[in-house]
């Protein structure tokens, strides 16, 4: 399902694109499917136009057929000079095949060559000039990779605009650059000329309403997109059909509209037990006031195939938030293949915090290292220093540096602003931002898996997981490009 509601969401290029064959996006070499390429240059597509129509279609010459299936072939492996020696032998026997052409351009595109590049679509163009579109064509193809910038996607679907500016086509790719670069007003204004254009096939300008949909939901016009989707469903089909669906769903329920339930049946008898589509049910249940139920129907994500880092809070009130060292005493962290195990001997927070530790990963405990920490209130009322290694057999007294806590001064900062400063191991102060909440596994004494929920800060690079609990600020989980480490059990 998550597959199907990304690709569908691009529907509209492949629609706009489709009146001529054309390479895929180069895909990496392990990539096995291929695509399927047109039988010859001069058999007429669906949505083309020729300049006279012949008595009786040209029959493909079964030769060229098989060369170009190779060349795709070779193509889509990255073998480029393969399929160089391939494009050479199909223009020996069909010297206006605008799939070696194409290809020629890709390869080109992917090298950075962008003078051969346009160079073999001009080549097309004079062969085929009743077909300006190819250029924007070709932009649309390459929406989302970086190796054709927007400055050339641009250039592309401007010459296509010049060379048929009564023709849609080059307006409705210039909107899905405009858009796919976050710059929706922009893209409205180009699909909405186009809409003024002549199409050369009704479906393309029908289902131009998805990508209209998206950049009003994206400008906050919710009801417009919504109004949008609800014209293009009756006009579509199949999996695209679905797609608008889920869409009109997912933003009537951000609007508190619970008039979802005929839609999401139809979801749900679709896309059963897809995480997507269970997340729009929890969202529906908590709405609709079944706080258990959406409770269960959250968890039910959490433990589907790409859910594990389903945000439960919102759902479930049962998630474990604080952690009691009256009764807890020990806390194990997983750091890598080792175990870190800190041992609480007094804690005041914010006035003191003992702990001894000890850390290995071999199953012999005597080779593990070991210390002992005291942190005082000073460390804990205003530091911004974080550490997590400590020298063996050695007792720590940290007065301007703080362990696993968060300090009073960081904690404040957290709530008064989102945002607050922290060094790690002596790195630069960053600067750590809320960004939502997560729920970690953790065992208990009696090797029972409890949910403990966090709050996650990030700087963009580092993240922290910590209780949410003004009386124990415990770091409970850290992420960074050379150390990870997270709480794994409780005793």
């Amino acid at each position: 399902m998550r597959n199907f509601l990304f690709i569908a969401l691009f529907l509209p290029v492949l629609m706009l694109a489709q009146t001529q064959p054309k390479p895929a996006a180069k895909k990496p070499a392990t990539t096995t499917a291929t695509k399927k390429p047109a039988t010859t240059a001069a058999k007429k597509t669906t949505t083309g136009t020729a300049t006279a129509k012949p008595a009786t279609p040209a029959k493909p010459n079964p030769k060229v057929t098989a060369l170009v299936e190779q060349a795709y072939e070779f193509y889509n492996q990255s073998k480029d000079d393969e399929c160089e020696k391939i494009i050479k032998q199909i223009l020996v026997l069909d010297p206006k095949n605008k799939d070696a052409y194409l290809l020629r351009a890709n390869i080109a595109m992917f090298a950075f060559k962008y003078e051969d590049m346009w160079a073999n679509l001009d080549k097309i163009y004079k062969m085929y000039p009743s077909e300006p579109e190819l250029y924007s064509q070709f932009a649309m193809t390459h929406l989302n990779y970086y190796f054709l910038n927007d400055s050339n996607k641009r250039v592309l679907c401007r010459k296509t605009i010049r060379l048929a500016s009564r023709q849609a086509d080059g307006y409705a790719a210039m909107g899905m650059v405009a858009a796919v670069g976050g710059n929706y007003n922009e893209a409205l204004d180009y699909f909405n000329i186009s809409y003024t254009k002549t199409w050369k096939d009704t479906l393309s300008r029908v289902v131009l309403d998805l990508p209209y949909a998206n950049c009003l939901y994206s400008i906050g016009d919710t009801l417009g997109a919504i109004s949008r989707l609800e014209r293009l469903i009756p006009r579509m089909s199949s999996q695209d059909k679905y797609t608008c669906v889920f869409l009109k769903v997912k933003y009537k329920l951000e609007l508190n509209d619970m008039s979802v339930t005929e839609d999401l049946d139809t979801l749900n008898n679709y896309a059963p037990n897809q995480p997507e589509v269970l997340m729009l049910n929890a969202k529906y249940l908590k709405g609709t006031n079944r706080k258990d139920s959406a409770c269960k129907m959250a968890r039910l994500i959490r433990l589907s195939e790409g859910g594990g880092t389903f945000d439960l809070s919102p759902y479930c009130d049962d998630l474990q938030s604080k952690i009691d060292f009256n009764n807890i005493k020990k806390l194990i962290y997983s750091i890598g293949m080792a175990d870190f195990e800190m041992s609480i001997s007094e804690f005041r927070y914010p006035n003191v915090v003992s702990f001894s530790w000890m850390e290995g990963e071999s199953r012999d405990r005597s080779l593990w290292n070991s210390g002992k920490v005291n942190i005082s209130k000073r460390a804990l009322d205003s530091a911004y220093v974080y550490v997590n290694g400590f020298d063996n057999n050695s007792e720590v007294n940290l007065d301007k540096t703080i362990t696993f806590w968060l300090s009073k001064l960081q904690w404040n900062d957290i709530q008064n602003t989102g945002i607050t400063r922290l060094n790690m191991n002596g790195t630069s102060l960053n600067g750590f931002k809320m960004i939502g909440h997560e729920q970690l596994e953790v065992f208990n004494a009696k090797n029972k898996e409890v949910l403990v929920d966090c709050l996650v800060l990030s700087d963009g690079t580092n993240r922290i997981c910590y209780l949410n609990d003004a009386s124990n600020p415990l770091i409970l989980k850290f992420e960074s490009e050379k150390l990870n480490f997270v709480l794994a059990k409780m005793e």
